[in-house]
């Protein structure tokens, strides 16, 4: 083959240098547009049977179908969920390690301080938020308390005088509970018990005074007649509990809480691959199956950016920080 007789002066060196990073952003573009290659796996950090547990695997098995790889539930559960968050911000930033935070993953910043071993807003950045449901405070069928005033009232003018259950220290009915202590001047006694059945069970069985928790978990047991509902969170009434007021019908317009979830990935993600899971799982939440499974829970589907739901973490992690602060908790 003849060799070129074009001398390779500095104006060609830089048309080929420019060449040849052009085919290198084309490649890795190429390469990451033909994301995901393999199965991708959602990190639920509580225990399976659990309403994360349950609305992850609804989204994951629709993710399937839309993306064409295995999407896999992992349940690691432990530290009030920071095991599981922790394994996801140190993954490889792929978008093949994904988390499904809830309540329990804005709180651990203020709970766990530096035993904390990664940065909750730095090292994990939101996908979408999925869904919410409200609250519902509820008190024993024989109680005499007939509405959510009357158990302020009683928190305010008797310190103390009446409990309230959780699942565990720092879990969503005790940091709901203490949000509504500090926003009121309320006094209850905490009891915490080993995961929310048994607070549940404690609350019917008449063993405690109250308990506020997601509708997704006690939604059946209201409707069975086990327990009362006084109130539900929320801008607007359950439709699971549509004869049950709103927290601001009951004269607390103030007080904003609800369950949620979403989808989240270690913060190096490629913008691509975090652009491409974002159109996906909202693709995937405006479907009228998976709003039909998720209204069943109790939960409403949610179609908001990305920025929206980041900022909302935010939010989130400064307004727990100040509640837990001011009502002490600390965790175990």
């Amino acid at each position: 083959m003849q060799r070129s007789s074009t001398p390779f002066t500095p104006a060609r060196r830089a048309v080929v240098i420019g060449l040849a990073v052009g085919a290198a952003i084309s490649g890795s573009a190429f390469a990451q547009s033909g994301y995901p290659s393999r199965p991708i796996k959602i990190v639920v950090a509580f225990a399976a049977g659990g309403p994360n547990d349950v609305m992850a695997r609804i989204l994951a098995e629709r993710l399937q179908s839309q993306l064409g790889q295995p999407v896999i539930v992992e349940n690691k559960p432990g530290a009030g969920g920071t095991i599981g968050s922790e394994l996801v911000a140190k993954s490889p930033a792929d978008g093949y390690t994904l988390l499904f935070p809830s309540a329990p993953f804005v709180t651990a910043p203020a709970l766990y301080g530096a035993r904390l071993k990664y940065d909750t807003l730095k090292d994990i950045t939101g996908i979408a938020k999925v869904a919410e449901s409200p609250l519902v405070m509820m008190v024993p069928l024989a109680s005499p308390y007939k509405s959510l005033q009357e158990l302020v009232n009683t928190g305010k003018s008797k310190p103390n005088a009446l409990n309230y259950g959780s699942g565990g220290v720092a879990s969503t009915p005790h940091l709901a509970t203490s949000l509504l202590e500090v926003s009121t001047g309320a006094q209850f006694q905490h009891v915490p018990y080993r995961g929310g059945g048994p607070a549940m069970q404690a609350l019917a069985g008449g063993e405690i005074n109250m308990l506020l928790d997601s509708v997704t978990t006690a939604g059946p047991q209201v409707s069975g007649g086990r327990v009362t509902a006084l109130a539900v969170t929320g801008e607007k009434r359950s439709p699971k509990l549509p004869n049950v007021p709103t927290f601001a019908e009951a004269g607390f317009p103030k007080y904003e809480m609800t369950h949620w979830v979403g989808l989240a990935a270690p913060a190096q993600t490629p913008k691509d691959i975090l652009d491409r899971l974002h159109k996906e799982t909202i693709k995937a939440m405006g479907t009228p199956e998976l709003r039909a499974r998720f209204d069943q829970l109790g939960a409403t589907p949610i179609l908001a950016s990305r920025d929206a739901f980041n900022s909302f973490l935010a939010q989130e992690v400064k307004t727990w920080t100040e509640v837990i602060k001011k009502a002490n908790i600390q965790a175990d």
